[in-house]
């Protein structure tokens, strides 16, 4: 590691040029300028996603934004203490309060207009692109500061996140570690109450983005790594312990966070692991992670296809040591030894390759298992260290070839227009969910999310064959994935197919036992085969493993009609009650079995509570 109170060579050569030039008020008219260059980025990321402003909600928009109550209600409360997926068991889910609390106020003001939503997207990013420019220029002059923020402005691999509604907790995210890490070094020298000022804002900006996704856990390590890389006349030990403050501020954030985190979701971790690595041991997922690296490098560098789900087969899992997880050691090693080598020369590019790694971690699957094998929206912030990379090479390469300063600038333009014209052809493809899943189905038939898409299509226009093949294939790709084994169970079953339909909700129950719905058809097939004994014990297993269900308790007294036991039909129906008072169903149902009992006064009173619920 150079020693941190050297200047770089970089730097060097740029303020004897400042010096040479004059103050900056004497600047020439057509120099780069801050506000200059701040203009720039707002103009060129603002053009980059103005097509994507038509958009509708798509894909997880439906779930997170139209469909979700908290947001449309709005239900300021729980969108502040619930979880990120509406109706998501305990003991799973994600806690992103500041993202859902955003939607519903949004909501609120704009009546659910989509083109508000996405303008708020493009905005943020624009935004998030100036905090970057104004964290460049702490380490490289201006012009060099300017290439990488445009890098980064214009990326494809950020389409995700800016052209799709929910990819909004990525640009909060993204947004408030860089402007802490902004606040961090410009205060950096304060004293006295800017200094607790100074401490303060970090201290929030850290909630904000932990708020908005968990991938802001990453921050301090982050200040850590511009501490340590950073050029400075105070030795790195003593600016370490000058930090201390901040460290330790953040970390009793984190932990209060985690807590709160606990509290709403019933779990530490939440998030359901990807059902692609499900069924693998530990060893298994962290060589499927190992295989996606060279898909980061890919994104990264040449960003021409674009997926909106890498789920299998796109990317498929690993149970042992294959070419893409050689390849992706090869990655890291590649990156550690770069990192190192460039140390002193350019430390701006192992700053960045460290950035990436360090930002990378908690979506990598290396560490923990995360809900996806690869998804382009979690890069918005690991990309970052591109921007790093780029700006340290361009301010290397000015300061070495001065006389050949044109080409850095002439090859910026090209790469950038390329880059550019890519993210405008791909923001149309997030107009809605209709729109994402047949791009998939196009680009990549083998993801078992385009067969799942195929298969529903095929079987509501009437091709059972077509169907039941890509469900079929779509299983064996992922079959561990519990609301896909529910819905082609539900396929089968539609068409009195119970056997197979049985063997597929056998399977859901073993991925997820504390979830109720596998429970419920599987009981429900029995019961309509005759088999009210079996109905009966898979509906009490259910009502032991997942909690009272009033649909559960209504199959309970289904099997004891189906017995002729009438009186435990009741009980097990007015059980049902007393989890949905308001179910005219299970009135109507309760009315029927008290008229079979010869209890006319009771089933009178029941339709009389049937009448009141409304319709079912």
């Amino acid at each position: 590691m150079a020693d941190p109170r050297a200047r770089s060579h970089v730097h060097t050569e740029h303020d004897e040029r400042e010096k040479e030039a004059g103050p900056s008020n004497g600047e020439r008219p057509g120099d780069m300028t801050t506000q200059r260059a701040i203009l720039l980025v707002l103009f060129v990321s603002l053009s980059a996603y103005a097509n994507s402003l038509g958009n509708g909600f798509a894909y997880d928009d439906t779930q997170i934004v139209a469909g979700n109550p908290v947001v449309t209600t709005p239900l300021l409360g729980e969108a502040l203490f619930g979880p990120y997926w509406a109706g998501v068991r305990e003991g799973a889910g994600l806690y992103r309060p500041v993202v859902v609390t955003s939607f519903a106020l949004e909501w609120q003001a704009f009546g659910g207009s989509p083109m508000a939503f996405h303008a708020m997207n493009v905005l943020v990013h624009a935004g998030v692109s100036v905090v970057l420019l104004m964290l460049l220029v702490s380490f490289v002059p201006l012009v060099p500061a300017l290439v990488g923020t445009l890098l980064f402005a214009v990326h494809p691999l950020h389409v995700e996140a800016v052209a799709n509604v929910v990819g909004r907790s990525e640009l909060y995210a993204a947004g408030g570690v860089l402007l802490a890490c902004h606040v961090y070094l410009a205060g950096a020298d304060w004293t006295g109450a800017r200094r607790g000022v100074r401490l303060f804002a970090i201290a929030v900006l850290y909630l904000l983005a932990l708020g908005s996704k968990e991938i802001a856990v990453t921050l301090p390590g982050v200040l850590v790594l511009l501490e340590l890389l950073r050029l400075s006349d105070v030795p790195t030990r003593v600016r370490l312990r000058r930090g201390l403050p901040v460290y330790v501020s953040l970390t009793a954030i984190l932990a209060a966070y985690m807590v709160l985190r606990t509290a709403v979701l019933g779990t530490l971790v939440g998030e359901a692991a990807a059902a692609s690595l499900h069924g693998l041991s530990d060893g298994e997922r962290v060589l499927t992670a190992l295989s996606v690296w060279p898909e980061y490098m890919r994104l990264l560098l040449f960003p021409l296809d674009l997926v909106a789900d890498y789920a299998p087969a796109v990317i498929v899992t690993s149970r042992g040591v294959t070419p893409e997880v050689v390849a992706g050691i090869g990655v890291i090693v590649g990156l550690t030894v770069l990192a190192w080598l460039m140390r002193e020369r350019t430390p701006m590019v192992t700053l960045g390759i460290a950035w990436f790694v360090v930002t990378v971690l908690p979506v990598s699957n290396l560490i923990i298992p995360a809900g996806m094998l690869l998804a382009e929206r979690t890069l918005y912030l690991p990309s970052v260290g591109l921007s790093i990379v780029v700006a340290g090479l361009v301010a290397r390469f000015l300061s070495t070839f001065a006389r050949t300063r044109v080409v850095a600038p002439a090859l910026a333009l090209v790469v950038g227009a390329l880059l550019f014209v890519r993210t405008v052809l791909r923001n149309p493809t997030w107009l809605d969910t209709y729109t994402v899943f047949n791009t998939l189905a196009v680009e990549h038939p083998e993801s078992y999310v385009a067969l799942r898409a195929r298969a529903g299509g095929l079987a509501r226009a009437g091709d059972v064959a077509g169907a039941r093949e890509a469900y079929e294939t779509a299983v064996a790709l992922v079959p561990m994935h519990y609301a896909m084994l529910i819905e082609v169970a539900q396929f089968y079953g539609s068409r009195g197919q119970f056997a197979r339909a049985e063997e597929l909700l056998v399977q859901a129950v073993r991925v997820s036992p504390g979830q109720a719905q596998a429970y419920r058809l599987l009981s429900e097939y029995m019961i309509r085969q005759s088999r009210g004994r079996d109905g009966h014990r898979i509906a009490l297993t259910g009502l032991a493993r997942h909690g009272p269900e009033p649909n559960l308790w209504a199959l309970v007294s289904e099997s004891y009609v189906a017995k002729g036991d009438l009186e435990g039909a009741a009980r097990a129906r007015i059980a049902a009650l007393g989890q949905a008072p308001a179910s005219s169903r299970d009135w109507g149902r309760l009315a029927d079995i008290y008229q079979a009992m010869g209890r006319p006064d009771e089933a009178a009173e029941a339709r009389r509570r049937q009448s009141a619920s409304g319709p079912s």
